[in-house]
């Protein structure tokens, strides 16, 4: 029976700067090295946050009502990256926020396994961000609470910190160009191909998926 992966998130997952998304993205490239046991899907969304409060929140658009309605086996879950904005941060209601989004799926009748994906950092361009984002913030707020949650909840979590060492592979400094992607791809594809076993610390990390 086909598996069902929904890739869940913003637009690292949607593939912005890419010139093909549907056929250049990291899930298209999973769909490919997963096979035809599998079925993946993108369900990523453009400037789309964890916080319920924010401009464009994950769960108000349709790519999230859609990603539920195909109950999916398998949940990649990689959000976050637009929540890091040092002026209105808060730890506690990204949390919150963050792990109502979890139940959202780990509640489906599916009953999926859910892999979360801490992203990967964002880098400065003559002095700037992209979109005004942080990387500290990032670094010091998103990524630690997306580790925690994935620990206390017993969840698979792939940690992209160490993927890219500088601005190289990303378009940018925040969106991957296509060998990024492609490296994406390959970190993601070890995890979810592989069967689950035990606990977080003995589960996937970016230093044991990424070569």
């Amino acid at each position: 029976m086909t598996k069902r992966v929904a890739c869940i998130g913003d637009s690292l997952t949607w593939g912005f700067s890419l010139p093909d998304p549907r056929r250049q993205s990291y899930p298209a490239l999973l769909q490919k090295k997963l096979g035809t046991d599998y079925a993946v899907r993108n369900f990523g969304c453009n400037g789309a946050s964890v916080r319920f409060d924010a401009d464009m929140p994950y769960v108000d658009t349709r790519a999230f009502d859609q990603s539920l309605a195909w109950n999916p086996d398998l949940v990649l879950l990689m959000l976050g990256s637009n929540d890091a904005m040092p002026w209105n941060w808060d730890s506690a209601v990204f949390r919150h926020d963050y792990e109502r989004i979890v139940t959202s799926y780990s509640e489906l009748p599916s009953r999926p396994r859910i892999i979360l994906i801490a992203p990967i950092r964002m880098f400065r361009v003559m002095g700037v961000t992209f979109g005004g984002l942080s990387p500290e913030t990032l670094e010091e707020g998103v990524r630690p609470v997306i580790r925690e949650v994935a620990e206390e909840s017993g969840l698979q979590c792939i940690d992209l910190v160490s993927l890219f060492t500088d601005a190289r592979y990303c378009y940018d400094g925040v969106h991957p160009n296509a060998e990024g992607v492609g490296m994406m791809a390959e970190a993601v594809f070890h995890c979810a191909a592989s069967k689950p076993r035990g606990q977080y610390r003995d589960q996937c990390r970016n230093q044991e998926v990424v070569a």
